[in-house]
């Protein structure tokens, strides 16, 4: 028996036209068709995006990484060789790509990047309201889905200000989840290795997609699986020989994998109760910002007191999906328990939906980092917080004393006023935000003064400082860009001389500037701070204290 793809029809209750003005309501939303919806979904989801400027977020971390590296390749240097990471290589050639258009029609390329990002981010909101609508089957379920993830600032400062891996990785996944209930086995094979693609842990699509078409490895004759392995396989294919024939085969799998697996996962791994101490520290840092932060004029009054109610609702949404996932998982078993031939199911796809969040979490208590960790939580938290407000909607409205008033005798209230609350939490987060008076436009400014410095040859080292290489457009002393979680011993050796030799190519290089920052997991530190003490000055900066000028002899 064949997985059936899921009808196009949403599985909704039918409006009743005889009941309250709640069901009418509901009914706006029916003669709706799903694809004008998932356009909305788009609209409503850039938009957003857009009300947190973008254009004038500051270019630090992570994103200032990979930025670099998109940089880089269009100087025509390769990821690994020329610029070490760790994570998979599709998300910087998407950021150069967009880099190259961008370049192409008179924006810089920085904007070019967030204006994507934005646009990525519209898709994914558009995304997940078409995987919510597919799996849940229920319209308001999906609605609540796409809006959820919108709520929390913190969500767009980590998603558009700058290249970020995760965000194609989890774009690419959900698109491998409606290939998967669209039954397109091949194509949600090719989708889900895209996501591995932008980050390894986006391998654990390939594997639902796997486990879903050969209905828990036990049906092959079908040759759903086969197709799936296929095509995963050609993406996979696609970038091995790319980096092979540019002679960079080996530096991508060592850096990717090998390192990755051998010295990385060993030393960042905590005990899994310290990974839950530090996840949840960071889920209520990201849905429930500090209101001290906003200052005492009269708009950060009225958000110090608006923003205790909406970030208590914003974490509320947590549990709620925690809980909504519980119940979905719960549904699934019941009808496998009760349905003898549950593999063969038509419905079986629904499944899809769970594994990747459980997965996920399980990788996140064995290595879990920072608060970006969390992005491909999002579509989930709002999938399943949406399923727990729908059916606790019918709960309560199966409740006899409730069904006796007509006027309440409606599961659409609770999602509805739901949306509402998280509607309102989204206009008044937008409306009143500001951004901080440090800028990309000051940074601008300040990195004027190291411009004026450099001469056309004249060269820069930096570690962990990575906007200056980005803001200047210039290339790095060398491959180590950053070098913590003992990459540096990682990276000495992988050539004769060890960790010794880079030190004293960097020494006969004599780079004019230097900066260094996030050294705290770097096993040389010492060293570096040693080298830089004994031949450079400190240079007087308004922001960054840890740029230094090469000593005059």
């Amino acid at each position: 028996m064949e997985i059936e793809a899921a009808p196009d029809a949403v599985v909704d209750t039918e409006v009743d036209k005889d009941r309250e003005p709640a069901w009418k309501w509901v009914a706006l939303f029916q003669r709706l068709d799903r694809r004008t919806l998932a356009i909305v979904a788009f609209i409503f989801g850039a938009a957003v995006m857009l009300s947190y400027r973008p254009w004038r977020q500051i270019e630090v971390g992570d994103p200032a990484v990979y930025d670099y590296i998109a940089q880089s390749i269009l100087r025509g240097q390769l990821p690994y060789r020329d610029v070490v990471d760790i994570k998979g290589p599709l998300g910087p050639y998407i950021s150069a790509m967009a880099m190259f258009v961008g370049k192409a029609i008179g924006l810089r390329d920085l904007i070019a990047v967030r204006l994507m990002n934005v646009a990525l981010l519209g898709l994914l909101s558009a995304m997940t309201y078409l995987v919510a609508e597919r799996y849940l089957k229920n319209r308001l379920a999906a609605i609540l889905a796409f809006l959820i993830p919108l709520m929390p600032e913190h969500f767009a400062m980590m998603s558009i200000a700058g290249t970020q891996p995760k965000l194609p990785m989890i774009l690419f996944g959900m698109g491998a989840l409606l290939l998967i209930a669209r039954d397109r086995p091949f194509w949600a094979g090719v989708c889900s290795m895209l996501a591995c693609l932008c980050w390894q842990p986006g391998l654990l699509f390939t594997g639902t997609a796997f486990l879903i078409f050969s209905r828990y490895l036990t049906s092959w004759r079908d040759l759903r699986a086969l197709k799936v392995l296929v095509g995963a396989a050609i993406p996979l294919l696609v970038v091995l020989s790319y980096f092979y024939s540019r002679g960079a085969l080996t530096d991508l799998w060592a850096w990717t994998i090998t390192y990755n697996y051998g010295v990385f996962g060993p030393e960042a791994t905590k005990g899994t109760g310290a990974a839950v101490v530090k996840l949840w520290r960071v889920i209520v840092r990201v849905f429930r910002p500090d209101t001290s932060a906003f200052g005492g004029s009269l708009l950060g009054m009225f958000k110090s007191r608006f923003e205790p109610l909406a970030g208590l609702t914003t974490l509320a949404m947590v549990p709620a999906s925690l809980v909504g996932l519980l119940v979905f998982v719960f549904e699934r078993v019941r009808m496998k328990l009760k349905s003898k031939g549950s593999m063969g199911s038509p419905d079986l796809f629904r499944d899809a939906l769970f594994i990747p969040p459980v997965v996920y979490l399980a990788f996140c208590l064995i290595n879990f980092q920072a608060g970006p960790d969390l992005i491909p939580f999002f579509p989930f938290i709002g999938i399943f917080a949406g399923w727990f407000l729908v059916r606790a909607g019918q709960t309560i409205a199966s409740v006899k004393w409730i069904k006796q008033r007509r006027w309440a005798a409606s599961d659409a209230w609770v999602p509805g006023l739901a949306i509402v609350l998280v509607v309102i939490v989204i206009v008044m987060r937008t409306v009143t935000y500001r951004v901080d008076t440090w800028t990309l436009q000051y940074q601008d400014q300040e990195f004027k003064t190291l411009s004026d410095l450099l001469g056309p040859d004249d060269k820069i080292y930096v570690h962990g400082t990575v906007e200056i290489l980005v803001l200047l457009n210039r290339p790095n002393l060398n491959p180590y860009v950053l070098l913590d979680w003992d990459a540096d011993n990682f990276a000495g050796a992988r050539i004769p001389g060890g960790w010794n030799a880079i030190m004293d190519e960097m020494e006969a290089e004599a780079p004019k500037l230097v900066a260094i920052s996030r050294l705290r997991t770097v096993t040389h530190r010492t060293d570096l701070e040693r080298w830089v003490q004994d031949h450079y000055d400190k240079l007087d900066m308004f922001r960054y204290e840890r740029v230094f000028i090469r000593k005059q002899r």
